[in-house]
C-alpha cells in the first residue's frame, strides 16, 4: 500500500529537511514542495494566508499530483503548511479516487525560542521572522489533534533517522 505523508508545521520547524530525507528513504517516492506549487501562479499571486481561492487551488493541485503519483506506485511526501480542514478536504478527494492508499499527517513542532533560532539560520530570503510565530498561533487556534503533533525541539540532526522511522511506522499519524 502506498502512503501519502503530509509534513506540516509553522515555518522553520524542519518540514523541508524532514520531507526530503523521508522521500529519499523510499525506493519509489515523489516529493511535492508545496511552495513551488503555490508559486506557479504568477499573475494575481497572493500569499496563501491572503487568498482562500489560491490556497484552495494549491490543495487541488496537491491532490491531483498525489493521485497521479500513487497510481504510479509512488509514496508521496507533501511539504507544506497544512491545517486540519485542508487535510480533510484533500483526504476526501484522495479516497474518492484511490482506494489502496494511507494518508499520514504530521505537524512538526518546536518551542518558540528554537523556532526563531532555526528561522535565523535560514538564508535571508527564506526567513519568516514574526510570521513563524503567527503560524504557531494559527496552528494553536485550529485545535489540532495532539496525536498528529511531533515535537522536534530537542531532536538533533543525528537523530533524524529515528524520527523518520517513527513517522513511517507510528499509527498515531494515520489520518
Amino acid at each position: 500500500m502506498n502512503k501519502i505523508y503530509i509534513i506540516s508545521g509553522p515555518a522553520g520547524v524542519g518540514k523541508s529537511t524532514t520531507s526530503i530525507r523521508l522521500a529519499k528513504q523510499f525506493d519509489h517516492s515523489a516529493y511535492i514542495e508545496g511552495d513551488l506549487i503555490n508559486h506557479m501562479v504568477i499573475g494575481g499571486y497572493l500569499p496563501p494566508w491572503e487568498s482562500e481561492e489560491l490556497l484552495s487551488l494549491t490543495w487541488e493541485n496537491f491532490a491531483d499530483l498525489s493521485i497521479n503519483f500513487v497510481q504510479a506506485k509512488k509514496n508521496v511526501i507533501i511539504d507544506y503548511v497544512a491545517f486540519p480542514e485542508e487535510v480533510e478536504k484533500f483526504s476526501q478527494k484522495i479516497y474518492a479516487k484511490v482506494k489502496n492508499v494511507e494518508i499520514k499527517y504530521v505537524v512538526l513542532w518546536v518551542d518558540h525560542a528554537e523556532l526563531l533560532r532555526r528561522d535565523a539560520l535560514r538564508i535571508k530570503e527564506h526567513q519568516m521572522g514574526v510570521r513563524c510565530l503567527e503560524l504557531v498561533d494559527e496552528f494553536e487556534s485550529k485545535g489540532i489533534d495532539k496525536r498528529f503533533v511531533y515535537n522536534t525541539t530537542n531532536i538533533q540532526p543525528s537523530n533524524l533517522n529515528e524520527m523518520l522511522s517513527n513517522i513511517r511506522e507510528n499509527p498515531r499519524f494515520n489520518y
